[in-house]
């Protein structure tokens, strides 16, 4: 190999290493056609590309460990856009699919589908999914009576779902490249002493099983393959968390008690091991706690304690995905949304609009691994928290 080959072959390589790889395709151009009264430059050319690659390279390896401007919110907000903050992770679709049903999205299965909840006009309900590169939805299965109000789980090439047909509970699961579903599990729901029937409020799949709580409380398990369900013991008044650490007492965002501490003890179902919440000092109650944080209203902290931070916000309702919490707050006559990474500390403003809009305020869905929010008439946000955490 020639001294300018080796020279070539190390700038492109390094000039390589610069780039990232979105992992998207890529269209080369059509080759042009060459005349044979141009072949007398094509040594310079070749000559004047090392010169240019290998300046290139220089500047590109001088500066390519600088850091990156910060990203500062506009004056008055209380955080930068969150595509800003987190550009691979915020994605625009479709408010309707296929017939101009409406479109509920669930879950991320890889970094560019989503699936959720479709409703086809004047047809059951089905199971779509949404391909970000193709800008296509495509039909993955038929939802079951009373599937239409519980969002939809992803794990180990499935997808699986609770239901409540009349007064019994069921869980549903399909492969993740479609087909007919398949029940393997149905039981009496329990019925309150106000006559409401309670469901199944937490789902995941994993280690070839279907896990689920009910709402009043206790974690069942049925193999995919199918078998019996039955109660992991010693989880009677433990609720699932994430799989597979249990927690007591389940939190109840309904609850109007100020003394609340829900989730205060965990429990891995695997190992055994336990793991109870240490609040700072003076912290005598919280809105929720995970594996590992725990937030109130305007503070969080870890779960031993440590790590107490003031909040750049309200936050209400529930973790999602163990780290992510929304934040709200009123001004001027705006109502901010934003998204707040526990794990990081960073915060990303997912929208504005008026406080009150014709009496109902414009609010952004939280659940495992997305948010999303309506941004227009035709469009929702979503927010793959999967993307966030790599």
């Amino acid at each position: 190999m020639s001294g300018i080959e080796e020279r070539l072959r190390d700038a492109l390589a390094a000039k390589a290493d610069t780039v990232r790889d979105d992992g998207r395709p890529r269209h080369l151009p059509a080759p042009r056609e060459r005349s044979y009264g141009a072949r007398w430059w094509a040594p310079l050319a070749v000559a004047t590309a090392i010169l240019i690659v290998v300046a290139t390279t220089v500047a590109v390896t001088r500066t390519v460990t600088s850091p990156a401007p910060a990203v500062r919110p506009t004056p008055g907000t209380l955080a930068p856009p969150a595509e800003q903050v987190w550009p691979g992770a915020v994605h625009e679709i479709p408010t309707k699919g296929p017939g101009g049903g409406g479109f509920l999205p669930d879950v991320f299965i890889s970094d560019r589908v989503v699936v959720g909840r479709g409703y086809p006009k004047n047809r059951p309900g089905e199971i779509w999914s949404y391909n970000l590169d193709e800008r296509t939805f495509a039909s993955l299965a038929r939802l079951k009576e009373g599937s239409a109000g519980n969002p939809v789980v992803f794990g180990e090439g499935y997808l699986a779902w609770p239901a409540l047909s009349g007064r019994t509970n069921e869980v549903w699961t399909v492969p993740v490249a479609g087909g007919v579903p398949r029940r393997i599990f149905s039981g009496r729901a329990t019925v309150t002493s106000d006559n409401m029937t309670l469901g199944i409020s937490r789902l995941a799949v994993a280690d070839g099983m279907v896990v689920w709580s009910p709402d009043e409380g206790g974690i069942y398990r049925a193999p995919m393959k199918g078998g019996k369900a039955t109660l992991i013991s010693g989880t009677k008044d433990y609720s699932l968390v994430e799989w597979p650490w249990a927690g007591s007492p389940r939190n109840d965002n309904m609850a109007d008690d100020f003394s609340f501490r829900p989730v205060e003890h965990l429990r891995n179902v695997l190992t055994g091991e336990r793991r109870d919440v240490v609040p700072p000092s003076g912290r005598t109650s919280w809105v929720d706690c995970g594996v590992t944080w725990c937030f109130s209203g305007s503070e969080a902290w870890r779960r031993d304690g440590t790590g107490l931070r003031k909040l750049p916000g309200e936050a209400h309702e529930e973790l999602s995905s163990g780290r992510f919490v929304l934040l709200r707050r009123e001004t001027g006559g705006q109502r901010e949304s934003s998204l707040l990474d526990l794990a990081t500390g960073r915060t990303g403003l997912l929208f504005r609009s008026p406080a009150s809009r014709d009496g109902k305020p414009l609010l952004a869905t939280l659940q495992d691994g997305v948010v999303w929010f309506q941004s227009g008439r035709d469009t929702k946000v979503l927010v793959d928290l999967a993307a966030i955490g790599r």
